[in-house]
């Protein structure tokens, strides 16, 4: 295989890479780099070019997996911990056993109103300051700051 076309094929990676959180495609990329360079100098090795891209991905993925940069503990499927921790005021009264709303200074997936519930035992009238702790689909779980 022409060696440019592995180059090509790595670039794609990368840029793949780029616009996805995770990092696997940069192991694709650099087990297609490694092609590439295989392809430069020896050009018809096809078998050894793949097995030099399979290589540097399986390579890849167990350095990976050994440094444990996948292993970030999970959270609620399809929510976001970027937003823990994002304040607000309490605009409808919230006690343990009734919901009510809050007000955010950040809006939160698009939203700054919510439905809220307190994590702790205390009535928070309106005007409290809030912190929020979970997200919950279509509520937030708050505690007072």
């Amino acid at each position: 295989m022409i060696w440019y076309i592995w180059a090509i094929l790595g670039v794609f990676a990368i840029v793949f890479e780029i616009a996805s959180p995770t990092f696997f495609a940069t192991f694709l990329g650099l087990g297609f780099f490694g092609s590439a360079l295989l392809s430069y100098f020896i050009e018809d090795s096809l078998v050894l070019q793949i097995i030099v891209a399979l290589l540097g991905m399986f390579v890849g993925a167990i350095v990976f997996k050994k440094r444990r940069i996948a292993d970030v503990p999970s959270s609620k499927i399809g929510q976001s911990d970027e937003f823990i921790g994002v304040k607000g005021k309490v605009i409808e009264t919230i006690s343990p056993e009734k919901n009510g709303r809050v007000q955010l200074v950040v809006p939160v997936l698009g939203s700054s109103q919510w439905d809220a519930k307190t994590v702790t035992d205390v009535t928070l009238d309106i005007g409290t300051s809030i912190e929020i702790i979970a997200i919950h689909g279509h509520y937030l779980d708050i505690k007072p700051i």
